[in-house]
């Protein structure tokens, strides 16, 4: 059974909700600019992590 998760905590994880939003935003952003093979793929790589641990932590504040 999983515990509900207290205000303070359900703040903490909204904000790092936000924070994990605007970082992918900004290399979706990034990634249109990018010339570089490599730095892509990183992009790339870190895009599909983001999206990840949005998933994650919209999950617990459901």
């Amino acid at each position: 059974m999983a515990k509900e998760l207290a205000l303070h905590e359900q703040l903490e994880v909204h904000e790092l909700l936000t924070l994990k939003t605007s970082c992918a935003t900004k290399a979706v952003t990034m990634l249109e600019l990018v010339k570089d093979e490599k730095l892509k793929a990183l992009i790339e790589e870190d895009l599909k992590n983001s999206s990840k641990a949005i998933e994650e932590l919209t999950s617990l504040l459901k």
